[in-house]
């Protein structure tokens, strides 16, 4: 379990929805700690206000959780960190959340301290497990991040890449992933959220998280390159539809622009361009180019790594990952304990 304190009073209110005053806040939700003035408030503790405040009562769902798959048809535009920044983030406003490194770089499993030169078990193997009728074992592959299960991730190594060599034999194959959230329906349904870090190269694998996930979150730099990208996971997306007609499948993109500087020329007719080709599929929130993002992974040390928005919360790149996270909650229904969309 990683040492994580958690966010201090303004952070708090807002991710909790509190409105009234400082005071009224530290006085009702003081907790344990007595010395609220300087008080860090967990994902957990948040989630009880929010609980609080809209008269809820914390349980799980009855059915499984969005897949909020992030993907890209090329590496290098920021992906797996608006991925890791976000699962942070629903955490921090209180929802249950399930990260899945379904990337054999396992870059945000060591975003998140995970030492992936050690033993683990990764998507890969759960889902294999489950192909063969064995019993997956879900809970031996999680790693917790923040305590009381508000975020854990089920990390990946380099075998993961292994995983089209069974796949390409198995029965149904494109629907294996989907199989093992079914099989495990009342594990996976503890979590509000299931979020995939998905690799950038066409797989077996990355056809199947697809194939789980009613919209593809398309990360994308305002640079010609990546625009380009853009382009094949659109026809990716139309490929699968196209063979998945018949049961009437309907995937579609929804697009994060990220790394944007406004200074850049280059990036102001990328963006335009962007907006005109694919009117309607953009976020409005654009996430502008910020240095912290690259302080996120300790180059000597995994384990003091970890997301922007737990090392540098008032900066502007946090600011984007909340403003970005609320936007994504309302665009995928994410519910708190059980509450309807």
């Amino acid at each position: 379990m990683r040492n994580y304190l958690g966010v201090r009073l303004k952070l708090a209110k807002e991710f909790s929805g509190f409105t009234d005053s400082d005071r009224k806040f530290r006085d009702t939700y003081r907790g344990e700690d007595q010395n609220s003035a300087h008080k860090y408030y967990q994902p957990f503790e948040i989630r009880k206000i929010r609980l609080h405040l809209l008269g809820l009562e914390d349980k799980e769902q009855r059915s499984l959780p969005p897949v909020i798959n992030f993907r890209m048809a090329k590496g290098g535009t920021g992906k797996t960190t608006i991925a890791g920044n976000i699962a942070a983030c629903l955490a921090q406003f209180g929802h249950k959340v399930l990260l899945i490194d379904g990337d054999p770089q396992g870059s945000l499993s060591k975003m998140f301290g995970v030492d992936v030169s050690q033993e683990i078990t990764h998507i890969g193997t759960l889902m294999q497990r489950a192909s063969k009728g064995e019993l997956p074992k879900v809970q031996d592959a999680i790693v917790p991040i923040y305590s009381h299960g508000m975020l854990d991730l089920i990390p990946a190594d380099i075998t993961l890449a292994n995983a089209d060599t069974w796949l390409i034999s198995a029965i149904g194959r494109e629907n294996t992933f989907l199989r093992l959230l079914e099989k495990e329906k009342d594990f996976f349904c503890q979590y509000e959220a299931i979020i995939i870090d998905s690799a950038p190269a066409s797989s077996l694998l990355t056809q199947s998280f697809m194939i789980a996930s009613k919209t593809i979150m398309a990360v994308v730099n305002p640079e010609p390159e990546s625009v380009k990208a853009l382009d094949v996971l659109k026809s990716n997306i139309l490929e699968i539809n196209s063979a998945m007609t018949q049961r009437g499948f309907n995937l579609d993109m929804h697009i994060i622009v990220n790394k944007f500087n406004q200074t850049k020329k280059p990036h102001q007719e990328s963006l335009q361009f962007i907006i005109g080709e694919y009117n309607g599929k953009i976020n409005d929130t654009i996430v502008r180019d910020f240095i912290g993002f690259l302080r996120q992974t300790d180059l000597f040390d995994d384990t003091n790594s970890g997301p922007v928005l737990e090392r540098e919360p008032g900066s502007v790149g946090a600011r984007d990952i909340i403003d970005l996270s609320k936007s994504l909650i309302k665009f995928h229904n994410i519910p708190l304990s059980g509450q309807k969309s």
